[in-house]
Parts: C-alpha cells; sequence; structure tokens
C-alpha cells in the first residue's frame, strides 16, 4: 500500500498521465493500472490500488468502499424528489448552453477538431520534433478544455443557486477546473503559433487567436482562478 499519496491530485490534472511526474502518488492512476491488471473488474482494480490492507488470517474487514455501497443501495429517493431534481438539471443545462464562454467554447473546439482532423496526420509525419509536439499538445487539449469548462461553470452555477458544495471563495472546484483550463490555453495558443511558423496556415493562426481570446474571457471570468493552489502541483512538497 501507497500512503504517500496526494489526496485529490487527478481532480485538478490535465489526465496527461503519461507526462506526469506525480504518477506514483495518484490514486487515480493507481487504480487506471490495476484496471487493466485485473482485467477491467474495476471492483477488483480500486481494492488492489486503493483498498485497505486486509488481514492474513481471520475475519475479512469491511472496506470503506463497501460500506459506502452499502449506504447508497439502502438510500431511497422519492418520485418528486427525480422529478424536482429533473427540472433542476433541465434548467442548469439550459443556463450553461446560454453562457457566452459555452458558445465561444463550442466553437473553438470544433474548428480546433477539424483542423486537426484534416492536417494532423500528414503533418505528424515530417521530421519536426517541435511541430510534433505542438501538435500533440493542441489534439490533447481540444478535448479537455470544453470537458474543464463545463465543469467550472457548472459548478458555479450550482453554488450560485443553493446546492450544497464548496464555501471558500478561491479554493473551490469551480476555481480549480478554471485553472486547469486557463493553463491549457495558454500552452494550445503557443502550440498553434508554433503551428502557423511551420506550416504558414492562417488557420491555424486564427485558432491561436481563438484560444487566447478564450483564456482572456475565461480568466475576465474566473479571476480567482489562478491563485487557486492544485494539491501537488502547485503545493511546495517537502520530498518533490
Amino acid at each position: 500500500m501507497n500512503t504517500d499519496r496526494i489526496d485529490f491530485i487527478s481532480a485538478y490534472c490535465d489526465a496527461w498521465c503519461e507526462r506526469c511526474g506525480f504518477t506514483t502518488r495518484c490514486s487515480h492512476y493507481a487504480v487506471k493500472v490495476a484496471t487493466e491488471m485485473c482485467d477491467g473488474d474495476f471492483s477488483a482494480a480500486i481494492e488492489l490500488a486503493v483498498g485497505t490492507p486486509q488481514p492474513v488470517d481471520g475475519e475479512r474487514e469491511e472496506t470503506i468502499g463497501q460500506k459506502l455501497l452499502e449506504e447508497l443501495q439502502n438510500l431511497t429517493v422519492s418520485p418528486n424528489e427525480i422529478a424536482e431534481y429533473e427540472r433542476y438539471a433541465k434548467a442548469r443545462d439550459a443556463r450553461l448552453a446560454a453562457h457566452p464562454i459555452t458558445r465561444m467554447t463550442r466553437t473553438y473546439t470544433d474548428r480546433a477538431i477539424g483542423w486537426l482532423k484534416d492536417h494532423r496526420e500528414r503533418l505528424e509525419s515530417g521530421d519536426d520534433p517541435v511541430l510534433r509536439e505542438a501538435l500533440e499538445i493542441v489534439s490533447w487539449d481540444a478535448y479537455l478544455i470544453g470537458a474543464k469548462l463545463h465543469r467550472a461553470l457548472s459548478g458555479r452555477d450550482e453554488a450560485a443557486h443553493g446546492q450544497p458544495g464548496d464555501d471558500h471563495p478561491i479554493q473551490n472546484d469551480w476555481n480549480g477546473s478554471a485553472k486547469v483550463t486557463l493553463i491549457s490555453l495558454r500552452r494550445s495558443a503557443s502550440g498553434w503559433q508554433t503551428i502557423f511558423g511551420a506550416t504558414a496556415d492562417p488557420a491555424a493562426s486564427i485558432l491561436a487567436d481563438g484560444a487566447e481570446h478564450l483564456r482572456r474571457t475565461v480568466e475576465a471570468d474566473f479571476p480567482n482562478a489562478m491563485s487557486f493552489v492544485r494539491p501537488g502541483f502547485d503545493e511546495r512538497l517537502a520530498d518533490c
């Protein structure tokens, strides 16, 4: 059992495990690897990766996960509660869909994915390592940015409408998610500029401007995001 893991480090990362120096301290990565070892058996993977050590002899102890599962199985939700939540979720989704940042993100994502679909394979076959690196970055972030921004907008919206959650003005989930987005947008804007420099394709320059414009817009909408301290990545750890 690894007891040196960093709590919640995977909640505010870009999920690019192959490039992360914290995988040995990440429970999410441990479960990911264990799932492969357990042939896709997720329950067994969780127990292998983060479960409570079991005694060699004697009665098997109940894990925290088992206790939570039992509590969830005994939880009852009335039809009225389900209907109320469905109404709330529908209204929330409508608010998020109408948000200017959502529309901007969708436009950027669609154009970035479309450009990569048309050009990435051909450009990656070349011998320019800087260009290949830029292509990898913008490709990874093209999908990540929308997901992280949706989480940031959704979390903030739920807090504004009385849903239980974080009450800290800076250390809250939406600021953490927005910070990951801002970091990705900054490196994507740089990546698109590199691609433009290598290809002279004006569409790449437009995408660079789009990523930077979206970054500035998100930064203005989440002014405290960059002050959020991400576990592990932004903390000064004694043994790192």
